[in-house]
């Protein structure tokens, strides 16, 4: 299937806010209001879906209610972009009821991350739509907004510009739970860079994203090609402990499909994971990932992280585990 490219999004341009999975309405007004408030400031109109803050259950809706709010928004001619609030749990819940021809033949702006990993992957092989791993609505909810993380946002999601590298940023806050209490100011730290596990040199589409999420996906007619890709993986404070993170690397690669992939890219993976000197996330690869020889990289900022990179889901890229880059050989939108 040939690959469609959403058109980029301009001031004055309508992002619809959907929750495919779980419901904003753990969110207090004021972190929806400045959420809203910092969308603007880039020049958005914010709108919020029909069922975005209702509750069912755990999530926000029934399938079928979180699949039309999704298709609503791909279907109305005056929404621009689509934006998930977060992840949460069971967008893998809707995809039976989605238009897949329908996407397609409205392209649009989709970005999210967490949960959504299932949505960013099989909007891909599903509808060949370029869709966008990055900041949710959530990210935006917090007085300290790190300008790199906007400034990625701003140029992969407001601009078509190609090529573009991105390298480690230069901060980071260890904090998964920094949207829980706003009124503090994180504490940011200089930002050590990617740490190569495997050196060289790989040219692929990019795909995947949390990697719990994306196992979920296994066995089921969902799993994604992997074949020619780079596999980009990442893990947040709930796939903790450590022996847990362990035993997911080891599912990844007794599914088969690392003979596929052409690199591996690991996002920044929380401290309260309980990743330390003596149970390490190297160790780990060193046991799980024995024997492939691709080229491979942690601590990327994507994911469960901060500042969170956005990264285009399905362009062509060139990973340089030696010198730790990564560039994007085209853009994500037209």
């Amino acid at each position: 299937m040939d690959l469609v490219k959403p058109r980029h999004l301009t001031e004055g341009d309508t992002l619809r806010i959907i929750a495919p999975a779980s419901s904003m309405d753990a969110l207090d007004k004021t972190a929806v209001s400045r959420g809203i408030e910092n969308l603007e400031k880039l020049g958005l109109r914010v709108e919020l879906s029909t069922h975005v803050c209702r509750r069912y259950g755990h999530a926000s809706g029934t399938p079928r209610e979180r699949a039309e709010d999704l298709m609503n928004a791909f279907n109305d001619s005056t929404v621009d972009g689509v934006m998930t609030v977060w992840g949460g749990w069971s967008s893998s819940d809707i995809l039976g009821y989605l238009d897949y021809a329908e996407i397609r033949r409205n392209a649009k702006v989709f970005i999210g991350y967490s949960d959504i990993t299932t949505l960013n992957a099989v909007l891909l092989e599903r509808a060949g739509l370029i869709n966008f791993q990055g900041p949710a609505f959530v990210t935006f909810t917090h007085p300290h907004l790190m300008p790199w993380e906007v400034e990625e946002f701003k140029q992969m999601i407001m601009r078509a510009n190609a090529p573009r590298k991105i390298t480690a940023s230069p901060t980071y806050v260890d904090d998964p739970y920094y949207f829980l209490h706003p009124e503090e100011t994180p504490r940011e730290v200089n930002n050590p860079g990617w740490t190569t596990h495997h050196g060289g040199i790989a040219k692929g589409r990019l795909i995947g994203g949390h990697l719990g999420t994306l196992l979920s996906l296994a066995g089921t007619p969902y799993w994604p090609n992997l074949h020619d890709k780079i596999l980009m993986v990442e893990e947040d404070e709930e796939g903790g402990p450590t022996g847990n993170i362990a035993r997911k690397f080891r599912q990844l690669e007794q599914t088969g499909a690392l003979q596929d992939v052409e690199a591996l890219m690991i996002g920044r993976i929380p401290s309260v994971t309980g990743l330390k000197d003596n149970d390490s996330l190297d160790m780990i690869l060193k046991d799980t990932l024995e024997g492939y020889e691709f080229p491979m990289v942690s601590g990327v900022d994507f994911g469960h992280t901060n500042p969170m990179a956005t990264i285009p889901i399905g362009v062509m890229a060139r990973l340089d585990a030696t010198v730790e880059s990564l560039v994007f050989l085209e853009s994500g939108t037209k």
